[in-house]
């Protein structure tokens, strides 16, 4: 039926049987389930069991073989870093005059200030990220190394770029 809703679409052969393959499995028969129990209907108890093992099992075992059906249908997979809380703004493009920098051991940066950076009039640090809190940032505030710093600037960014590498590298 799944295959047959997916044929006018434009997708592969493979991308379709994926698509059959880890569509929606437990949702209806779970709610069915449900109905027969509301419904009264002799035995529903041990009925809504065997249909919640049945689910569980499938969901268990398609749930790890997704990946190996995706590789067999060709379809690409990734994976990802999962990210508790991210902050930002989403953009198709880096915006021109933003820079993200990590300060290197060793650096100009490492053990300077925020206002003793030379990174010129129409820039600043706009955050400091230091093992994974954000920390509040004004003139006073000294970098250590492994502090990621989120400038906005319109200056030289390569010159910029070096307030953060080590000496020799």
């Amino acid at each position: 039926m799944l295959t047959a809703l997916l044929w006018p679409m434009d997708l592969s052969r493979g991308e379709k049987t994926f698509l059959a393959f880890t569509g929606l499995k437990g949702a209806v028969p779970v709610l069915l389930g449900s109905y027969l129990v509301s419904s009264g209907v002799g035995d529903a108890d041990r009925l809504y069991d065997v249909v919640f093992v049945v689910v569980v099992f499938s969901v268990v075992v398609q749930g790890s073989l997704v990946p190996t059906v995706a590789r067999w249908c060709r379809v690409p997979m990734r994976s990802v870093e999962l990210e508790p809380w991210a902050l930002g703004v989403r953009l198709r493009d880096r915006p021109e005059g933003v820079a993200r920098h990590l300060v290197e051991e060793g650096s100009p940066a490492e053990s300077s200030t925020v206002d003793g950076l030379a990174i010129g009039e129409d820039a600043w640090v706009s955050m400091v990220v230091r093992e994974g809190r954000i920390v509040p940032v004004s003139g006073a505030t000294r970098l250590r190394a492994g502090d990621e710093v989120l400038l906005i600037t319109g200056e030289d960014e390569n010159a910029i770029a070096d307030l953060f590498t080590a000496r020799g590298t």
